[in-house]
């Protein structure tokens, strides 16, 4: 079909489809804002609780220190079973009652820390171990090595309480 001259004019008056401009982003739509007010409350929710467990948990990793600072001083084994064991109470005493702790000694004392951390298994004659501090320090040389491995044993349970235990 062949256009005449007339038509021919006519349709090169006409102008190109014009699009409109595509649709932003911005103003966000009430869905979006929601969204935003949600994740930021989730991530503010979500320091705070992490912040609250490490204020809880400062005794734990102060303890912990204190623990290592016992390895480091030159003190006998019986002595540094004793220090453990005191430290092992203050623990007990930063986050138990004063009146349920503070009376304990010997049998009860190992019940309530067996009680405390079920999962956690005790050293086997920890009865013995803790009876045998408080002796003078053997000369004997095959007597010491087995009471430095008792306490090796005593402190991996107690830096295992420590990081463990449960109200």
């Amino acid at each position: 079909m062949k256009l005449t001259e007339q038509q021919q004019q006519l349709l090169n008056q006409l102008e190109d489809i014009q699009l409109p401009d595509p649709i932003g982003w911005w103003p966000l739509s009430y869905s979006w804002w929601l969204l935003i007010f949600m994740f930021g409350m989730l991530l503010i929710g979500a320091i705070w609780y992490y912040f609250d467990q490490k204020k809880r948990n400062a005794y734990r990793t102060e303890a912990l220190d204190c623990l290592n600072q016992l390895e480091s001083l030159p003190n006998s084994p019986n002595q540094q079973l004793l220090a453990v064991n005191a430290l092992l109470k203050k623990v007990a005493l930063t986050c138990y009652p004063r009146t349920e702790v503070a009376s304990l000694n010997s049998e009860e004392w190992l019940r309530f820390l067996a009680k405390t951390a079920k999962h956690i298994k005790q050293p086997k004659a920890l009865t013995e171990t803790l009876q045998r501090s408080y002796q003078a320090p053997s000369q004997d040389p095959i007597q010491q090595q087995m009471d430095t491995h008792a306490l090796n044993h005593f402190k991996h349970y107690a830096v295992q309480w420590i990081k463990g235990h449960h109200q």
